[in-house]
């Protein structure tokens, strides 16, 4: 997990273009949205607690597809890993 950590660090070292706050509301952020979150803030809602409940599983689903798009797979299926290693 520090690996990643210290990754995403680095990453947003670099100038990336600033992230639009997801409204806080009982519906779930849209691609959109999910598109103009900052890397470790998706990375902080896919490791959460919430999203291993079932009535989550199309919000990570996406969360996944946005970081695959962005980060590419090696990186999602180490924080997968990283997350099965903890429970």
């Amino acid at each position: 997990m520090k690996f990643f950590m210290k990754e995403l660090e680095s990453r947003s070292k670099s100038p990336s273009p600033p992230s639009k706050a997801v409204p806080s509301t009982t519906h779930p952020p849209t691609v959109e949205q999910l598109r103009a979150m900052a890397t470790s803030e998706l990375v902080k809602m896919l490791l959460s607690p919430e999203m291993s409940r079932p009535m989550n599983s199309v919000l990570r689903e996406q969360i996944i597809r946005v970081l695959q798009e962005r980060e590419g797979n090696a990186f999602v299926q180490g924080l997968l890993r990283t997350a099965a290693g903890k429970k």
